[in-house]
């Protein structure tokens, strides 16, 4: 008999397969839990309650990420969970719509679209008998290419007369004819700008005739059921091989068919000509169904880093089926389309003494200087986007994006920003970094990272003092939501891989911080956070506080570029072979300037920098 998951709260019931276990069992029915970690039992993410049935004992690692409270409440991690007869479950309250940002700062360019339309009419000498194909090319100058057998098909329903063959659109690309419509379907040609990231997909849809936005839809990367970084679906895709590369493919085509139909159902078009896609290196070879396992190992050597140019069909069936497919260039492995699309955005290579710094799951910076431009790529981790986190989440309702604490004699009190109000249930990247910033402020967390325990303390801060398993952690005034330790170490990790790649470039480039004339902030998080989150908990140093400038989503704007000029997506090959990479574990010294990053500002810089 097989093996029945109920599942009350949604009226489910999911068959699970021998062998599998409840995560999988699950995200094969469509129903997705967290998991950082992809699957390995190391997040912690991936909790469910079990309200019935006979279950095999928790595995040790089990035991070593459960609570005794969740212990106690029969929670167990679905990945690490097979069952072994039919099961009724409890599943996480699901996240309210995510928060994402869709747009960002762009440059003005005449508009030089790759697809245009021109309209026909038959002669009346297409009854003398000579090829429909030779009257074409009489009409047109060109002849329709000798694989194009669709128009050739179109020229045929042609031959036969009536209303609608009396003239015809053509769609033109680079000078050749690309198809053939009936009637004059000049009025419609409309592409998509598309941001895929790691954790988020922002998509656009343009009309080419005249670069109009009509409008932007967005949704979480659906590839974070196998790893909330890169480096999970790389290892995700060398475990499972061919079968595992067509499967995160078809996840990402699959979440641009869904932008693509709303957006299209919205304003009430027929057909999408074009996409063009901005994203990281790992991120464009699982969208063609490349495997990027060659970006997880040394030398780390990408399959290809050039702007592809792809003929429709090649995003699946479904609503972009006749989309011939646009991507942007990449430099390296670890420095994508996303970063040279924002270097072109804000015209980094015309700039100097000028720092460009995408902050997410990744942070890539470019440094503009004495004519260069030279990058580099650290591993922040996904902590600053809210996971990794005990009481982490995105930014969606719920989420505590600010903090403030307010002290007096006889009692110290947290004031908590919520998104969308009402009641806190964890703490969103922004959130976080705020917590760390007032707590550092206060000296309940000092310089090296350790939360200080009540008995060190003896004024109103031992009222945020908590425990976490036994072990230190902070509180929040009116919430059951703590600070643990483990978290404070997975930011203070991320600070200092984006401090120390920072540092590197200076001494690379033999500038010190006074010579920095500005810091460009691009990237979903960066965007929400306050320069005084930045510098007050040490990502970025203080004396730049009043250089900095956000300039949001530049991968999706350079996508929207690359769409509407020819020029645009050409010249970003350009600049991408301009751009400089190095690794920042080859610099000499690096592992003793990475420790010394790690390091959060003393109590009295931040008091002076707020």
């Amino acid at each position: 008999m097989p093996i029945q998951i109920s599942i009350p709260a949604s009226g489910r019931v999911v068959t699970a397969e021998p062998g599998l276990n409840l995560r999988e069992v699950l995200a094969r029915a469509g129903l997705f839990l967290e998991n950082p970690c992809g699957g390995k039992g190391k997040c912690g993410k991936c909790l469910v309650e079990i309200l019935e049935g006979r279950l095999p004992p928790p595995t040790s690692e089990e035991e070593s990420a459960l609570s005794a409270e969740e212990a106690a409440r029969h929670i167990r991690l679905a990945c690490l969970l097979v069952p072994k007869g039919d099961l009724t479950i409890a599943l996480p309250r699901v996240e309210g719509e995510a928060r994402i940002l869709s747009s960002g700062r762009s440059r003005a360019l005449a508009l030089e679209p790759h697809l245009t339309k021109t309209l026909h009419s038959w002669p009346g000498s297409r009854k003398d008998g000579r090829p429909l194909d030779t009257l074409f090319a009489d009409l047109t100058g060109t002849e329709v290419p000798a694989e194009d057998i669709r128009s050739r098909r179109f020229l045929a329903e042609a031959g036969g007369g009536g209303d609608k063959a009396d003239y015809f659109t053509v769609l033109w690309a680079e000078g050749r004819p690309k198809g053939l419509e009936a009637g004059d379907t000049r009025s419609d040609l409309y592409g998509l700008a598309v941001d895929i990231g790691t954790t988020t997909i922002v998509a656009s849809l343009v009309d080419l005739k005249d670069g109009r936005e009509l409008g932007v839809r967005s949704l979480i990367n659906p590839q974070t059921r196998q790893g909330l970084d890169v480096l999970s679906r790389i290892a995700y895709c060398g475990e499972k091989g061919a079968a595992g590369t067509a499967e995160l493919q078809r996840a990402v085509v699959e979440a641009l068919s869904g932008l693509a139909l709303g957006l299209a159902q919205e304003h009430r078009i027929d057909r999408i000509y074009m996409v063009a896609v901005s994203a990281n290196t790992t991120m464009l070879h699982l969208l063609t169904g490349v495997s990027p396992v060659s970006l997880g190992a040394v030398p780390f050597a990408p399959v290809f880093t050039r702007g592809l140019s792809l003929p429709p069909g090649s995003l699946g069936p479904g609503p972009l089926a006749e989309a011939g497919l646009l991507t942007l260039p990449s430099v390296s492995a670890y420095i994508g389309a996303d970063i040279v699309a924002g270097a072109y955005v804000c015209d980094l290579e015309n700039l100097e003494r000028t720092l460009f710094i995408d902050i997410g799951t990744n942070g890539e910076i470019i440094l503009a200087a004495d004519g260069r431009l030279l990058a580099c790529s650290c591993a922040a981790g996904p902590a600053l986007e809210g996971m990794n986190i005990q009481y982490g989440m995105r930014a969606a309702g719920g989420a505590i994006e600010e903090v403030g604490v307010r002290l007096t004699k006889d009692e110290c009190l947290t004031e908590l920003e919520i998104i969308g109000g009402g009641e806190a249930r964890g703490l969103c990247g922004s959130g976080l970094l705020a917590a760390i910033r007032e707590f550092l402020r206060l000296g309940l967390i000092r310089p090296d990272g350790r939360i200080r325990q009540a008995e060190e303390l003896d004024d109103s801060r031992r009222s945020l003092c908590r425990l976490w398993e036994g072990k230190p952690a902070l509180g929040f005034t009116g919430t059951d939501i703590r600070l643990t330790q483990k978290d404070v170490r997975q930011v203070q990790l991320a600070k200092g891989a984006i401090l120390s790649a920072f540092r590197t470039l200076l001494l690379k480039t033999g500038l010190e911080m006074g010579h920095l004339e500005r810091v460009l902030v691009a990237g979903q998080f960066g965007s929400h956070l306050s320069v005084a989150s930045l510098t007050g908990c040490g990502l970025l140093p203080r004396e730049l506080g009043d250089r900095l400038e956000y300039v949001g989503n530049t991968s999706k704007a350079g996508a929207y570029l690359a769409l509407t000029s020819r020029s645009a997506w050409k010249a970003m090959d350009q600049l991408a072979a301009r751009i400089e990479f190095f690794e920042l574990a080859a610099f000499p010294g690096y592992d003793r300037l990475f420790a010394d990053s790690l390091r959060f500002p003393e109590p009295e810089t931040i008091k002076a920098a707020n």
